[in-house]
């Protein structure tokens, strides 16, 4: 059986990963410019990088780096640390997950969106190493329910109900909602008895693969 799993909230912990790279931002401006406070900066960055401001991270490091006529090179290399030691924001149950459907014999494949940066959100990916555990990665800009793709015979996990509710018409396919506590998607109701919704992967009930 085919599995497409989403990246980002569903393996991956984003939020967490957003915070270090914000807080990275911060102690690299401060280390340049050890006169600014730290608090006030920390909430101008956090409140700066959202859809309405600056929603890429290079571009929010030039932002400071020409507010305070600072370097952006140590920026940028602190916030590529970050990406690349990503293996700390998986979630715990996202290795143990893939690994159950590989003893069971499916083919795995990443089904992510990032309509900004693709090159971004593979640097994501290759930092937390996880990429060798799938047989092929896809990076999106579009909608992934309007990828021309057979999703009538595969699994689909993710955690966006928007992707989960759009695929409702591509076919028989089983669709998972993954609806972690605390992820921003996860107060919105989807009532739809097609859609299996679990709190955790761990959850999820895996089948051997048919010959």
């Amino acid at each position: 059986m085919n599995y497409y799993i989403d990246f980002d909230n569903t393996l991956f912990d984003t939020p967490r990963l957003t915070k270090a790279m914000l807080n990275s931002i911060v102690f690299s401006v401060l280390e340049q410019k050890s006169d600014l406070e730290e608090e006030p900066l920390q909430n101008e960055c956090t409140a700066l990088f959202n859809h309405e401001h600056i929603y890429n991270i290079y571009d929010l490091a030039e932002y400071f780096a020409d507010r305070y006529s600072l370097d952006v090179s140590p920026i940028i290399k602190n916030i590529n640390v970050v990406i690349a030691n990503g293996g700390q924001y998986l979630f715990l149950d996202a290795i143990p997950f893939l690994t159950r459907l590989k003893a069971n014999g499916h083919k795995l494949h990443m089904l992510t969106f990032d309509g900004n940066n693709l090159q971004y959100q593979l640097s994501k990916i290759t930092g937390t190493q996880i990429a060798a555990y799938f047989d092929a990665l896809i990076i999106t800009s579009i909608p992934k329910y309007e990828l021309e793709m057979d999703f009538s015979h595969a699994v689909f996990i993710d955690d966006n109900p928007r992707d989960l509710k759009g695929l409702l018409d591509k076919g028989e396919g089983r669709i998972i909602r993954l609806r972690r506590p605390g992820n921003k998607y996860s107060v919105e109701n989807i009532d739809n008895a097609k859609i299996e919704e679990y709190a955790s992967l761990d959850d999820v009930k895996i089948e051997a693969a048919q010959e």
